[in-house]
């Protein structure tokens, strides 16, 4: 009997994922355009249309899967070029009228850092309190030691707290210095871009120029 209800919820189970498997095969739209470049919509790519780049979504419109033909992979990867100049021509341009020369980036990066010279201070000066309660907490309990003598629940206990403090005060400090690093790092990537982009104007400026220099060293 026991075998024979095994056996039925293994037959039950099969059927319930073949169920689920064939709902999820009905559910998916396919999407593609033709050789007009008109948008088609199916639950597959027809046979004539075999080869055609495609995305597979579900009825829901997420996206599960894209097929790229191979002559047009090439050409998303120029569109997402394309892209990526236009976003550096967008960030170029904004650099640009946000400084007038590149002293001005380095001045600007001590006005961010400001904030984590003030946030270190203010830790060190923390930790150092910590760690002379942690001393004196340490010389309490080697009297007691020395004295044969009981350590008190809280001694313990502050000496915890203490260590505790001060592994977190050293993390606040280690990521205070990371953030200062990326600063840095940031403003040195801007400035760097900036001189290679005022050096890059000033020599188109002086090749337009030529032509004109050059006549008038032939009046000359």
């Amino acid at each position: 009997m026991m075998k024979k209800n095994t056996f039925i919820l293994l037959l039950t189970t099969s059927f319930n994922l073949l169920s689920v498997s064939a709902i999820a095969d009905v559910n998916k739209i396919v999407k593609w355009k033709d050789s007009d470049g008109v948008t088609h919509y199916s639950d597959k790519l027809p046979s004539q249309e075999a080869g055609r780049s495609t995305t597979e979504m579900r009825n829901n419109g997420i996206v599960v899967k894209q097929n790229i033909r191979a002559d047009q992979k090439t050409e998303v990867l120029n569109q997402q070029k394309q892209q990526e100049i236009l976003a550096q021509q967008r960030a170029d341009k904004v650099l640009l009228a946000s400084y007038t020369n590149a002293n001005e980036i380095d001045l600007a990066c001590e006005r961010n850092l400001e904030t984590d010279h003030a946030a270190l201070q203010s830790l060190a000066q923390h930790k150092k309190n910590v760690l002379s309660n942690s001393e004196n907490n340490k010389k309490t309990l080697k009297i007691l030691k020395a004295k044969n003598k009981s350590i008190p629940a809280n001694l313990a206990e502050e000496m915890k707290q203490s260590q505790l403090e001060m592994d977190k005060v050293n993390q606040q400090i280690a990521k205070r210095k990371q953030n200062m690093q990326a600063t840095r790092k940031r403003y040195a990537e801007e400035k760097s871009r900036f001189i290679a982009l005022k050096q890059a104007d000033l020599n188109s400026g002086l090749n337009t120029n030529e032509p004109a220099m050059a006549a008038s060293l032939n009046l000359r």
